[in-house]
Parts: structure tokens; C-alpha cells; sequence
């Protein structure tokens, strides 16, 4: 229970400092530096556990190389660039369409199929997203919210892949595979095409928010969100983390960023909240199966 409602404010704290980094520091820069902090704290964990060995073993390197690509390295490009053009508040209602690629990835890589009361709340999410859409300003540029908006989909298909790894390997390793592969990939990326900006982190409020970022979002996220699955219902968890993310999302970029939300925003958000609500509620978390379950998972932010 303590994880959980731990997961749940550190995943609402995602959209308010991933925009402050955004804007403030160049995008690459930003989540290059969070990843890497992820990446420390991994590795140091990992040692301890005597595991370290496994992210570089053959059997799974190249495995854990995709998956790092897919889950953190593209993820963290599309959100935080994405973010330099639309706000906390937007991108939270956005990323509430992870449900929907949830069931979208269950149907097409685990062959189940839908039930009707899914079918009900995954237009319900949809519906909510399209009221904002409807107001117009909200959304644009497009190509930003676009990004956004896609954003989801590459969490859960890495979740889908990352689901054939464990075991043998466990939540801990694949999470740090995921950060250290994407350290090293964003690190070369950013050696590469944006050395100039690397000064841009010497300031102490920038180190402050690329460590929190890196901390709390990238790395401790993971661990509170397979620590919490590994011991309660998976949609039990789930309903509790979900709803209570994107409100306190607002709440975070309000306080903090001086946002202000305007009631088609928070009437969206409600609306896709009851749809994720229903979606979640109405999958059975006690399957003869682990996989299917796992795949309709709602990947927590970077996690």
C-alpha cells in the first residue's frame, strides 16, 4: 500500500518537472541528465545485489538494448520535447491515453480479446481527450502534442518486452538495463550533435531539478511501482495509482508552475479518469495467465 500511493506522487510529479526542464535547459541536455542519475543509482543497487554482470550477459544485452531504445530513450525525447511546446496540464490529460494503448497491445501481441465494458471505457478515455481537443489551444502545436500523445504507446510496448525478460531477470535489472542502455545511447547523442549545451547543467537549480528528475521520476518510480505489483492485485494497484496521478499532476503544475486549468481541462480529465477507472476495474486480476495480465499493466511514467 505504501508503495503505491509512494508511486502515485512521484508519477503526478513527471509533467510539472519534466516542463520546467523543457523550457529551462535544452531537452536532450535535461533528459540525458535525469537518465544518467537513473543510471548511477541502478548500477549502485545492482552491485550490492551481486547482478550486475547480467546487464552486459549476451543472452540479454541486445534484449535490453531494444528495450532501453524503445522505453526510455524514445519516450524521453517525445515527452520532454513535446513539453517544450505545450504544457503540464495538456500533457497530462495526453498521457491518460495509456489504457488505450494498453488494450490495443493485449489484443494485437496477446491475442485476447475485448470485453464490452472495455470497449465502453476505452471510448470513454477517448471522449474526455476529445472535449479538450474540442476547445481548441489546448493542443497545439499539434506536432507537439502529437508527441505526447505517442508517447504511452512506446512505454507499453517495452512493457510487453520487457515482460519476456523476467524471469530470468528480475524487475531491478531490467530497470536498470533500461537505464543504462538509454544513458549511454543519450549520452553519445548528446556528445555528438549538442556538446555546447553541457554548461547549461552547472547551475545549482538545474543540477537540483536533472537529480530529482533522474531520482524520483526515472529510477524510484520503477522500483515502487514493480515493488508494489509483486505483492498486491495488479488492478487493485492500478486503480488506486491511476485516478489519483493526473489530479495530482494538476495540482503539482498549478502550484508550481503557475498553470492554471480551465474547466473543459478539468472536465476532460474527469471524464478520461471514469474511463480508465472502468477499464481497469473491469479486468480480472486473477488470471491463470501472468503474461496477458502484465501486458494490460498502465506502465507508470518512465518507469
Amino acid at each position: 500500500m505504501a508503495l503505491a500511493v509512494a508511486n502515485t506522487i512521484i508519477g503526478a510529479g513527471q509533467p510539472a518537472l519534466t516542463r520546467w526542464g523543457a523550457v529551462n535547459l535544452d531537452p536532450l541536455l535535461f533528459c540525458t541528465g535525469a537518465v544518467v542519475i537513473a543510471a548511477v543509482c541502478s548500477i549502485s543497487l545492482l552491485q550490492m545485489r551481486g547482478e550486475l554482470k547480467l546487464l552486459f550477459d549476451r543472452r540479454f544485452r541486445l534484449r535490453l538494448a531494444a528495450m532501453s531504445a524503445v522505453g526510455t530513450i524514445a519516450t524521453s525525447l517525445l515527452v520532454t520535447f513535446g513539453m517544450t511546446r505545450i504544457n503540464a496540464i495538456a500533457a497530462t490529460i495526453l498521457l491518460q491515453t495509456e489504457p488505450v494503448y494498453s488494450l490495443l497491445l493485449a489484443v494485437v501481441v496477446v491475442k485476447e480479446r475485448p470485453s464490452g465494458r472495455q470497449l465502453l471505457a476505452t471510448a470513454t478515455i477517448l471522449v474526455g481527450i476529445a472535449s479538450v481537443f474540442g476547445a481548441g489551444g489546448t493542443f497545439s502545436p499539434m506536432w507537439a502534442a502529437t508527441m505526447v500523445l505517442i508517447t504511452p504507446l512506446f512505454w507499453q510496448s517495452s512493457h510487453v518486452m520487457g515482460l519476456r525478460l523476467m524471469p530470468p531477470l528480475s524487475p531491478l535489472t531490467v530497470t536498470a538495463g533500461r537505464m543504462v542502455y538509454a544513458a549511454l545511447g543519450l549520452g553519445l547523442l548528446l556528445i555528438l550533435t549538442r556538446p555546447g549545451t553541457l554548461p547549461q547543467a552547472a547551475g545549482p537549480q538545474a543540477m537540483a531539478v536533472i537529480a530529482v528528475t533522474g531520482f524520483f521520476i526515472y529510477f524510484l518510480s520503477a522500483l515502487t511501482w514493480y515493488g508494489a505489483i509483486s505483492r498486491l492485485s495488479l488492478a487493485w494497484t492500478t486503480a488506486l495509482v491511476v485516478p489519483a496521478i493526473p489530479l495530482l499532476s494538476i495540482l503539482f503544475a498549478i502550484v508550481f508552475l503557475g498553470e492554471h486549468a480551465t474547466s473543459r481541462e478539468i472536465l476532460g480529465v474527469l471524464i478520461a479518469i471514469a474511463g480508465v477507472l472502468a477499464l481497469v476495474l473491469g479486468s480480472d486480476a486473477h488470471r491463470k495467465h501472468p503474461d496477458p495480465e502484465a501486458a494490460e499493466a498502465i506502465h507508470q511514467p518512465l518507469a
